[in-house]
């Protein structure tokens, strides 16, 4: 079967980082990090394992970033010289189960939730984050135990069975999951998006930033509007593509980075002030601010950029130290909180029920407040991974949002001769989750899944004619001026995916 690896030992990420800055080649070398080779398979690790064949698989820019070698040991010691598999965005069918196993069978629908941690290695006493819950937040994940092996960049995976979640069956089709593949491939950024914004819910008629239009940043965004829809959101984007697609999901206003401190005292209504070497604080500002990018300059920004007693959300992951200055975190108690993935959610918000961050998402989706699978542009076989991750690496060219393996798309001739017809059966359905804004919403698995893209946004989002007439007063001005600058811009090459921002571009 074809499985993807990723080599982190300091010798490949040193070379392949320096060579990278000047050809791109180097990323799929015979040196690089990343090997896609085909291999035998293998057997279960242990009896509480399963075998998943996969379906589709997502690129995230943490992927991209280990796959450049763009890691400052210093910061990511821990990922030097352990053999890793990426792509931790995927939705695939159990085809093996190991004896042990409980949870799950053959032919269930499944996405990869957790990483290894205190339950998957069989450590007792569980760590204080696993006993509650919080997966995410395994302080032993690196103990000795069964190895995971392949991951979503790989036609299998061979995982433990508490690594999975299993999609709910449909109420309205006994036998078929509640999400069609497309939004359960998305399920793990959405995830990370959601478990974002429940850091710090917005409250109704506040203003909100999100840094970065990106994957995770339009995530955010739909999930904002779909829990706090009264609430003003602005969002800061790169890209005239990204322009466009955040407006259509209901952006109030967009920050270009160009004059970014003018605009954003401009549209918040907040008094600009410069300091004695002219660094630049808005007084006023924004209530809350989830930067989805997490480098130096937009960490600094999004501080300064908060009013007094305002929240930053750190969502973006930067694996280089960051130089900052944390002044506004005293001088105006800005608070400054970090959001890691994903892990369990009091739900609805300020209620003592604690949910999966996988299963509000899941129930979000279903209801029609989520919209994920519109944010997929790309599609490529697994034996064509030079292209895709090419594509994903030159969005500001290719216009790529999420780019997505599809290995219906591989090659009769490499696909193994093993496959596994789906059980059907009726399955017992969760409880709904009481959500909020969506009491008269219907569950359904929506039958237009497959259409394109473009369609799917002007499906989700209102008319523009209406969009506009609703619009606040400070919505941007001369935006198709702006998008024009910006595609010009974009025409300019770029060294490599370093120059990339990981979630907003």
């Amino acid at each position: 079967m074809w499985m993807s690896t990723l080599d982190l030992d300091p010798k490949r990420a040193i070379v392949t980082s320096l060579l990278g800055h000047f050809w791109r080649g180097a990323y799929f070398s015979s040196f690089a990090p990343l090997q896609v080779q085909n291999l035998p398979r293998r057997p279960l690790p242990a009896p509480d394992w399963v075998r998943v064949r996969n379906r589709l698989a997502g690129i995230c820019g943490s992927d991209l970033a280990l796959i450049a070698a763009d890691v400052d040991p210093r910061v990511a010691a821990a990922l030097a010289g352990q053999q890793l598999y990426p792509g931790h965005e995927v939705v695939g069918e159990v085809i093996e189960v190991g004896d042990a196993v409980q949870t799950l069978q053959v032919g269930d629908t499944v996405v990869l939730q957790y990483a290894p941690h205190c339950l998957t290695l069989g450590v007792q006493p569980p760590c204080q984050a696993c006993a509650a819950g919080d997966y995410n937040l395994c302080e032993r994940a690196y103990q000795p135990g069964p190895a995971q092996i392949g991951s979503g960049w790989s036609e299998e995976m061979l995982v433990h069975e508490r690594q999975l979640f299993q999609l709910p069956e449909s109420p309205e089709k006994p036998g078929e999951p509640l999400l069609s593949d497309e939004q359960a491939v998305m399920l793990e950024p959405t995830a990370v998006a959601l478990h974002a914004v429940l850091r710090c819910p917005p409250q109704p008629d506040e203003r909100v930033l999100i840094i970065g239009a990106g994957t995770i940043g339009l995530l955010a965004l739909q999930v904002v509007r779909a829990l706090a829809p009264q609430a003003v959101v602005g969002v800061m984007a790169r890209h005239a593509f990204q322009v466009e697609r955040a407006t259509r999901l209901g952006a109030s206003h967009i920050i270009y980075p160009q004059d970014r401190y003018r605009e954003v005292a401009r549209v918040t209504g907040a008094e600009l002030v410069s300091g004695p070497l002219g660094q630049p604080i808005v007084m006023g500002g924004y209530d809350v601010i989830y930067d989805t990018v997490g480098q130096s300059q937009t960490i600094q920004d999004a501080l300064r950029w908060t009013r007094a007693g305002g929240t930053v959300v750190l969502v973006g992951r930067s694996l280089h130290r960051l130089h900052l200055d944390l002044t506004p975190v005293w001088s105006r108690e800005v608070n400054l909180l970090g959001s890691l993935t994903h892990g369990q959610e009091y739900w609805p918000p300020e209620q003592p029920g604690r949910h999966s961050t996988f299963a509000v998402a899941c129930e979000l989706i279903a209801q029609g407040l989520l919209a994920p699978e519109q944010l997929i542009t790309h599609r490529f076989a697994l034996t064509d991974y030079r292209h895709a991750l090419s594509t994903a690496m030159r969005r500001a060219q290719t216009r790529a949002i999420k780019v997505i393996f599809d290995y219906a798309l591989q090659p009769a001739l490499v696909v193994p001769n093993v496959r596994a017809s789906r059980m059907h059966r009726r399955q017992t359905t969760p409880a709904p989750l009481h959500l909020p804004h969506a009491a008269s919403t219907t569950v359904t698995t929506s039958p237009e899944a497959h259409m394109d893209i473009e369609s799917e946004t002007e499906a989700f989002a209102p008319p523009p004619t209406s969009r506009r007439a609703s619009a606040p007063s400070h919505d941007v001005t001369n935006r198709s001026s702006r998008a024009l600058e910006l595609e010009r811009e974009e025409e300019e090459p770029t060294p490599g995916p370093c120059s990339e921002r990981a979630d907003d571009a």
